[in-house]
């Protein structure tokens, strides 16, 4: 959005619709992907050709996502916006959803999945710091012309160039490195109409029928809504209701590499103390607290700091906060939906990782492709305008944006955690489950 819009020039709800048909299109086509990953059969085994494939896909469609054409109508670029969307969803898809399918097979038991996830977290919150450093002190760091170095149109070519190569490493050393682990991994079974339409109907409702996979899709719907808000305009608020300079951004980014560490080291410890479902509710309520607390307080006058250093501490310090607890309850998060892989198996025989990650999201990432229109629309209706400049006019409009941002992102986040008080699975019945699915790495 922040792109397209205020970089390249295109009206917002023009990107905003694109998004939204990108997302609900891509919310389709990844149960398809996430329910034939899970029916290859290679001596490769069923994961690691996506992983491949992914391999040469991603670079090329980041590509054309970031470099588009310059003089195109407004009409056309909902075309190009729309198009490489798509490009670059399903080239990722095909390669997430194989990776993230892995999880359960490498770590099957109870607390092992959260350690498992917990490092993933660890990592990827280490290597963060490089990607921001590269974003905001590399590529779109401020200049004498462009002093808001986010709004730097010459920055985001060679950004996605980088990106590419990053992207690349890191899918080659995954498929590299857990190859090793392909003999002892499951494999479907050999069975001649697997791949009729009535096979996988009825896989598919099996499957999707569980209980606590209902849960976990509910919470999923409030929380993607969320999502699409939040990532529509967390430059803009940055940008224009904070007066956030590049270097501001950079430093808050850098501040927020420390919570996945922290939240990766004690989520585990939470969760085995005071069991997954609760840990994980009580972590994200504490999570929008802290998250939202400033943006209130700067709504009903009680934070009235410029932008400044003091400003800059008193939001890095909350976003500390959110995130360590937000992100410690998606660690725990991510190991109760592994726990349905072995609860789905018990009851109808069929190991469906790919399907059940896939389709958790399917829901969610419908609402959230009407959900990341609403930003478009939220800026449309305070008059935000195309290529904007920060000043008094931009910080009025964005009050009244985050008017209406607040309360509905308090109210939906409310209503994901409440949700999760459903989900029935705890340390007890998963012993039950692996003792139901042992003996054997195939059906077949």
């Amino acid at each position: 959005m922040f792109f397209y819009n205020q970089v390249v020039g295109v009206p917002a709800v023009v990107v905003a619709l694109a998004l939204s048909v990108t997302v609900f299109s891509d919310a389709l086509i990844d149960v398809l992907i996430g329910n034939a990953s899970d029916q290859t059969r290679t001596r490769w085994g069923r994961r690691h050709p996506f992983l491949v494939a992914g391999l040469f896909l991603i670079p090329v469609a980041i590509y054309f996502r970031w470099h588009p054409p310059q003089d195109w109508a407004a009409d056309q670029m909902f075309w190009y916006v729309l198009a490489t969307g798509l490009f670059l969803n399903v080239s990722f898809s095909v390669f997430e959803i194989a990776s993230n399918a892995l999880g359960p097979e490498l770590a099957k038991a109870y607390h092992d999945r959260t350690v498992l996830i917990s490092y993933r977290w660890m990592i990827g919150a280490a290597t963060s710091g490089v990607a921001t450093v590269l974003i905001y002190g590399v590529f779109l760091r401020a200049t004498p012309e462009y002093p808001v170095g986010q709004l730097n149109p010459a920055g985001y070519g060679p950004l996605s160039l980088t990106i590419s190569a990053i992207v690349a490493a890191s899918i080659l050393a995954m498929a590299l490195g857990t190859r090793h682990a392909i003999p002892r991994l499951f494999q479907p079974p050999r069975i001649a109409d697997r791949i009729s339409l009535r096979v996988q109907a009825g896989r598919v409702i099996r499957a999707l029928s569980n209980r606590s996979f209902l849960v976990a899709v509910t919470a999923g719907v409030f929380a993607g809504i969320t999502l699409g808000m939040e990532s529509g305009l967390r430059l803009y608020f940055y940008t224009f209701l904070w007066g956030l300079k590049s270097g501001d951004i950079l430093v808050l980014s850098l501040l927020a590499i420390p919570p996945p560490i922290v939240a990766a080291l004690f989520a585990p410890r939470m969760a085995e103390r005071f069991g997954k479902k609760r840990a994980c509710m009580t972590l994200f309520f504490l999570g929008v607290g802290f998250m939202h607390a400033p943006m209130i307080g700067k709504l009903l006058g009680l934070l009235t700091l410029e932008a400044s250093p003091q400003l800059l501490m008193l939001l890095g310090a909350f976003a500390f906060a959110a995130g360590v607890c937000t992100i410690g309850g998606f660690i725990i998060v991510s190991s109760m939906v592994a726990d349905i892989v072995e609860d789905v198996q018990a009851a109808t025989g069929d190991r469906a990782e790919g399907l059940l990650m896939t389709a958790d999201s399917l829901p969610q990432r419908i609402v959230n492709s009407l959900a990341v229109a609403i930003p478009g629309l939220l800026l449309a209706w305070a008059g935000f305008p195309e290529k904007a400049r920060p000043g008094p006019e931009t910080l009025d409009s964005m009050m009244q944006v985050a008017w209406v941002y607040v309360p509905v992102m308090v109210l939906l986040s409310g209503l994901s955690i409440a949700t999760w008080s459903f989900y029935r699975i705890d340390e007890a019945a998963h012993r039950r489950n692996l003792r139901a699915t042992a003996g054997g790495r195939s059906a077949g």
